[in-house]
């Protein structure tokens, strides 16, 4: 083998990049979910974090990238929907319910009762984060085997 081959079968073996359009698409997936959970209850239950994952992996077509693209796309999802919810609970002086974890954990969160302002804002972007994280692993699972599974 040349030195030229070896380089190509090297580069063609790994290919760590991230897909910009598949996270794009994702996280605009999730995030309409995530805000029209309101009005139809039964996304409220399968959430943004979780098809956010899905898309993301069942994009990408792979296992492993399709798990790093989904854990990526719900984090920003997550960020999106706690910065939704500690702002409007901010201005508007809201009673935000976090996920049952959380409020198990902690109680209420709300940034007019807390006192904290701005930094309850944060927190709830980073908890919501957190734990749609957990959400789009699952999303990544299915969406990346049910992939697999389609003949190429």
């Amino acid at each position: 083998m040349s030195e030229d081959d070896s380089s190509i079968a090297t580069a063609s073996a790994f290919r760590a990049e991230l897909d910009v359009q598949i996270l794009l698409a994702a996280v605009i997936a999730g995030v309409l979910v995530d805000l029209t959970a309101l009005l139809v209850p039964l996304l409220g239950h399968l959430g943004g974090g979780v098809v956010a994952g899905f898309v993301a992996a069942y994009a990408t077509g792979r296992i492993v990238s399709g798990l790093i693209h989904a854990i990526l796309a719900s984090s920003l999802v997550g960020i999106a929907a706690g910065t939704v919810t500690g702002t409007l609970g901010a201005v508007l002086g809201l009673y935000n319910e976090p996920p049952l974890l959380v409020f198990g954990s902690i109680g209420p969160v709300s940034p007019m009762v807390s006192g904290l302002g701005f930094a309850s804002i944060v927190l709830l972007a980073l908890l919501f984060s957190l734990l749609t994280v957990a959400d789009g692993v699952l999303g990544g699972v299915v969406g990346g085997g049910l992939r697999m599974l389609l003949p190429r």
